[in-house]
């Protein structure tokens, strides 16, 4: 049975990865800040007949991603999902990530989780992943950070996502003589409490499409940044 494993996993994106991975058998380890409020997931879990394990964890907490990474020593991971992000102060306060009105802090606070989170979580999981028969980590990151396709002017999270991206291009150099492919995923403008009310993509078929890429996946396409329908994203 193989393994996967899921930051974020409360809602939206990382709860349909965690619902469609289950459903197809495989056994799932989904990490979130507060279990205790997921009641979504912990009705999957309960449901899952043990193929759902929750975990609690916050991705800004270094020692805690150590040591979850501690208890699953010797648990080969097939595949690792960076997920969980944040965007930041949106709508009517967005001016708190423009240029000018700057809120350093919450800039900080968004390049912890969408940045040094995942960085963190692939450093605290790479044996995990390259003792698997899959040996594959991927990152959600998002258009927004392209410099090429999209220049929307959120500061915040333009940045991590155009971070977060490189930094996995470097992942893929590093970690290709271990067997571990890398990806970076764009889910689309997907109809979560994120994507808010334009967004034109269901959540089930974003995961649907990156499922299906990271199962395809072999080494030439470690490095990549690809939508979630197949079409390469420009960086």
């Amino acid at each position: 049975m193989p393994t996967v494993l899921v930051t974020g996993a409360n809602r939206g994106l990382g709860l349909e990865f965690v619902q469609q991975y289950a459903a197809d058998g495989w056994s799932v380890i989904a990490a979130c800040r507060d279990p205790g409020t997921a009641t979504e997931l912990q009705a999957t879990a309960a449901g899952a007949k043990g193929k759902v394990k929750v975990e609690a964890v916050e991705i800004t907490d270094h020692a805690a991603i150590d040591a979850m990474a501690a208890r699953y020593r010797g648990t080969p991971i097939d595949i690792l999902i960076n997920n969980a992000g944040i965007i930041g102060p949106v709508r009517r306060d967005i001016v708190r990530q423009s240029f000018g009105t700057m809120d350093y802090a919450e800039w900080q606070k968004v390049l912890q989780v969408n940045l040094f989170g995942p960085m963190k979580v692939s450093e605290a999981f790479a044996d995990h992943v390259a003792a698997s028969d899959q040996k594959k980590i991927a990152t959600v990151s998002s258009t927004v950070g392209s410099n090429t396709e999209m220049k929307a002017p959120v500061y915040a999270y333009a940045s991590s996502k155009a971070a977060v991206t490189k930094v996995m291009g470097l992942m893929a150099e590093t970690l290709k003589p271990r067997g571990i492919i890398c990806l970076t995923f764009c889910p689309g403008h997907v109809m979560t409490d994120m994507g808010g009310r334009d967004a034109n993509v269901h959540r089930r078929d974003s995961i649907a499409g990156m499922r299906k890429l990271l199962a395809a996946a072999t080494m030439e396409k470690s490095g990549s940044f690809t939508r979630y329908n197949g079409e390469t994203v420009a960086f």
